[in-house]
């Protein structure tokens, strides 16, 4: 599950000269073709038709005419002059379907990574990036305190003095962990490389371990911190965070005693997912066949191939959705029956229940990380914004649907699940050979909605549009100042002043 792009570009771009028959350019000739734009236009609604799980959900919710907007979508690139305008009628036929993960990338807009070499080149290989990070609010600037400590550059705190208590207050800025490139090297250097220099599958899956473990244990530190500073509640700064991976999970299940209970995912009948559920039920039946398996797990086990061979039955239901451009509506569902959870096929398990099984990560997905539940234990808030996107919205979707934090400032983007099967894998458009990206999941919260359509905050903070972080620091430290961070234990419902939103 890759981050949400929040902004997308749709300035000139440069054109490539027009060629003859001959294959020699003609001076002063246009470079636009409609006629490739249209072709790939074509394949774009081939595959939004078979791929992309949210379409239903735009077309009930967002009141989407799938006929006129194709029909519109042609009209706009047939009147296009120019690259720029091509790929912008392409663009906004994507925008309108309000799925923040669905996109394009053409070839020139592609930045390659320069060439390094060493533990660089290693980190760089698997996927770690210096990913910039959004600051979030100024807290610092805003009557609160800033606690130094060496992991306060990735991950700031604070300690506001409130009427309604001592308020902690942790900065997450990502979920992205391949973003947070500075703990690759360091993972490097615990784990040390092959004599040959060479760093495989397993080497990489351990520098990949190390580096979240790392991560992880950074966020742990400080919450310890806040903790040991006396602060009676504890606020996760969320805004501007655009997303990253399920290593939002260990850090929720961190932040609350709470057995946290995953939302239930549902699936796109694809090919990706026939084989990511093919896969997890090899890994299965492989530790139900091994002997050294304790008969604790077996009954777990069993349950779990059972349950993957069902989901795989219902990947390999074929589903023919094309006739939806013609406004007419399909007799079937792209999406299977939610059967499977966001951590696998089950909801909750202990830390570490099984790390020895090969097949932990399809059990439950945070198996692969090295997390401590319950870390702090006290009434718990996050603070959200427009830019809280992605996985960032899944983070709060737990929280909330386990009662577990009540959330502060303003509805999120809007992007729901992104990739859980194998990755991002874009389809490359024949024609001009952009890469379609299109998701493969859907997350629901407990009342079976579906998180594209965004997470509404229990406590609304009355930001503007063109208000700038300081402006809606403020603007959320006045809210503060009403709340007694002393009245809720997690796990219960939400005091009557806090189930009513803020209007002020």
């Amino acid at each position: 599950m890759r981050r949400i792009v929040l902004a997308v570009s749709l300035g000139c771009l440069l054109a490539v000269p027009a060629l003859a028959e001959t294959g020699a350019p003609l001076s002063g000739e246009p470079t636009y073709s409609a006629g490739a734009y249209l072709a790939d236009f074509e394949q774009v609604k081939r595959e939004i038709a078979a791929r992309a799980p949210n379409l239903d959900w735009s077309v009930a919710e967002r009141g989407l005419d799938l006929k006129t907007l194709a029909t519109d979508a042609e009209t706009a690139i047939r009147a296009a002059t120019s690259d720029a305008e091509g790929r912008a009628a392409l663009r906004n036929f994507l925008m309108a379907m309000g799925d923040g993960h669905i996109s394009l990338e053409f070839p020139d807009e592609k930045i390659e990574p320069a060439q390094i070499w060493g533990t660089a080149s290693i980190c760089r290989g698997l996927g770690y990036e210096d990913e910039t990070r959004p600051a979030g609010l100024p807290f610092d600037r805003l009557g609160a305190r800033t606690v130094d400590t060496p992991d306060s550059p990735t991950f700031p705190i604070y300690v506001a003095d409130l009427p309604g208590g001592k308020l902690g207050i942790l900065r997450i800025p990502s979920f992205y962990e391949w973003g947070y490139y500075e703990y690759c090297p360091l993972a490097v250097a615990e784990i040390g490389l092959p004599e040959d220099g060479e760093c495989d599958e397993t080497c990489g899956a351990s520098i990949g371990q190390k580096a979240a473990q790392l991560l992880t244990e950074a966020v742990a530190r400080q919450i310890q911190k806040l903790k040991a500073e006396g602060v009676t509640a504890l606020a996760v700064d969320i805004t501007q965070n655009g997303g990253g991976s399920l290593w939002l999970d260990p850090v929720a299940r961190m932040l609350t005693p709470l057995k946290l209970k995953a939302p239930h995912l549902a699936f796109t009948r694809t090919k990706s997912w026939r084989d990511s559920l093919g896969s997890n039920l090899a890994a299965v039946e492989s530790d139900l066949a091994n002997p050294v398996i304790g008969t604790a797990y077996r009954p777990t086990l069993q349950a779990a191939k059972e349950t993957l061979i069902k989901a795989l039955a219902e990947a390999n239901t074929p589903c023919d959705r094309t006739r939806v451009w013609q406004g007419e509506t399909p007799d079937c569902t792209l999406l299977a029956p939610p059967m499977l959870y966001a951590t696998g096929v089950l909801d909750y398990a202990p830390p570490g229940e099984y790390t020895l099984l090969s097949s932990g990560y399809a059990l439950f997905f945070s198996s692969l990380y090295a997390y401590e539940e319950g870390l702090w234990s006290g009434p718990l808030y996050v603070f959200m914004d427009e830019g809280s996107a992605s996985a960032a919205e899944h983070f709060v979707t737990l929280l909330k649907d386990n009662r577990a934090a009540i959330l502060i400032g303003e509805p999120t983007f809007g992007a729901g699940c992104g990739w859980m099967s194998a990755g991002d894998t874009p389809v490359m458009l024949k024609e001009t050979r952009a890469e379609l990206h299109i998701p493969d999941c859907v997350w629901t919260n407990v009342k079976g909605e579906n998180e594209v359509a965004g997470v509404e905050p229990d406590v609304t903070v009355p930001w503007r549009f063109y208000d700038n972080a300081f402006q809606k620091g403020r603007r959320l430290m006045t809210v503060l100042q009403t709340l007694d961070f002393k009245a809720w234990p997690p796990g219960q419902p939400a005091p009557p002043s806090l189930g009513k939103t803020n209007q002020r």
